[in-house]
């Protein structure tokens, strides 16, 4: 069951705005399809097993109207210093300054640019793979239909980006226009992207986006994503990734704050040998509610994917993990570990764990194990004991804890994402 049609139009005068930009005859036709999709499905329920245990009323109830960039203020970000490559997007547009193509040091063989102006120009990568992965989900139509601008970044084979890339995504009061993405990794070429979104003030807002990767043979993407929201801040995210043959992805979400987040990740294990490594970390208080949905599709022989998805909740905050993988028929070698764990600092906070494997194959190692529970005692005893009173043994251990999902990362860049981690944690025990 969906949600009544009559809500969909509430975002009718946005869909005619964005439709009204210029853009190519085949673009218009495209968003206009799928803004009917999205009408037609409505909203997901409840009744809907991918939405089984998170409700959208926050959504619908929300009192939300368009956003002009103008409104929007950039925050300072900690992540500046990693690297002189930064890219800002306010209220789903690019600011004008810097423009993308004068981003100093790019090597050769780099194409980076407002993915409105490679579909513009029609360039050949942009034009086979946008929108290939998405889907017709009702949220990836809502970001078809309306999605503003977007980064599209490709690299030619054997190209290597040096320094990461940094991607900041800033939203203000109300509907912030949906961001699209599209990363095209030519053979043997390498990047990593950081993507941090953030709420730019205390105001209510509706934030989507959709990142499409496509990685070619031996590639390597490492894809960091931040997300900071303020308590009524309303994010849903879908990333989706096709790696071939003996290409390598490397993904880790953190997440803390907001109303309601959601966060999809569907990947397609389309080559033999291919490789990700997904990790994630939930941070939440007050009352708010974040949902992990994973999907690894393993297509072809001798594929390793491996899982490690954290949780610390405290107040009334709740995390669903909903994991799923797939072992197509004939993907014998496949080696795949899924694993959930969530810490609850208080008795009323809440995680909903659904780890689930589909083997079809032969010939393959598959694990998935799902814990949940609140500190040790006899942990806190031995620091006690050792002179660490009970809130320093209590921060302690939840760092602890939480610190392990960064062991996927490249080491160059866990020291700061581990200040990051310890302060917001700090700001919770100070609380």
């Amino acid at each position: 069951m969906s949600t009544p049609i009559s809500f969909t139009h509430r975002f009718d005068a946005d869909f005619a705005r964005v439709a009204a930009l210029p853009q190519p005859a085949w673009l218009s036709a495209r968003r206009r399809q799928s803004y009917a999709r999205f009408q037609h499905q409505g909203l997901p329920s409840a009744c809907d097993e991918d939405w089984k245990y998170t409700s959208l009323a926050a959504l619908e109830r929300a009192p939300l109207a368009a956003q002009e960039m103008g409104e929007v203020r950039i925050p300072a970000s900690g992540f500046d210093a990693l690297t002189p490559w930064r890219v800002v997007f306010a209220a789903g547009r690019s600011l004008p300054a810097p423009p993308l193509d004068t981003l100093a040091d790019v090597p050769a063989g780099v194409t980076l640019m407002p993915l409105a102006q490679a579909l513009a120009e029609s360039r050949p990568a942009a034009m086979q793979y946008f929108g290939s992965l998405s889907g017709e989900e009702a949220f990836a139509e809502f970001n078809s239909a309306l999605w503003g601008d977007g980064l599209y970044l490709e690299l030619a084979p054997n190209v290597t980006l040096t320094q990461p890339l940094y991607l900041q995504q800033v939203a203000g009061a109300g509907i912030t226009t949906p961001l699209r993405h599209l990363l095209v990794l030519g053979e043997n070429s390498q990047a990593t992207l950081i993507q941090h979104s953030l709420s730019g003030d205390g105001a209510a807002h509706f934030s989507n986006s959709v990142n499409e990767c496509v990685l070619g043979r031996a590639a390597r993407l490492t894809h960091i994503e931040v997300q900071e929201q303020n308590p009524q801040a309303l994010l849903f995210t879908r990333n989706l990734a096709q790696l071939g043959a003996d290409s390598r992805y490397a993904h880790l979400a953190l997440s803390a704050g907001g109303a309601l987040t959601r966060n999809d990740l569907t990947l397609r294990l389309g080559g033999q040998g291919a490789e990700c490594r997904l990790h994630g970390l939930t941070l939440g208080g007050g009352r708010s509610h974040t949902d992990q949905h994973i999907f690894v599709d393993h297509a072809l022989p001798g594929g390793t994917s491996r899982q490690l998805y954290k949780s610390v909740l405290w107040e009334r905050a709740r995390c669903v993990f909903n994991g799923r993988v797939r072992v197509a028929p004939g993907a014998t070698k496949t080696d795949a570990r899924q694993a959930n764990r969530n810490l609850l600092l208080s008795q009323d906070a809440e995680a909903d764990s659904k780890p689930q494997l589909e083997i079809f194959a032969d010939d393959v190692k598959c694990s998935h194990g799902s814990a949940t529970g609140g500190l040790d005692d006899a942990q806190l005893f031995y620091l006690r004991a050792r002179g660490l009173d009970q809130a320093e043994a209590r921060a302690l251990l939840v760092e602890a804890f939480a610190a392990e999902v960064l062991n996927g990362i490249d080491a160059s860049l866990r020291p700061i994402l581990a200040s990051w981690l310890h302060a917001k944690l700090e700001t919770h025990h100070a609380a």
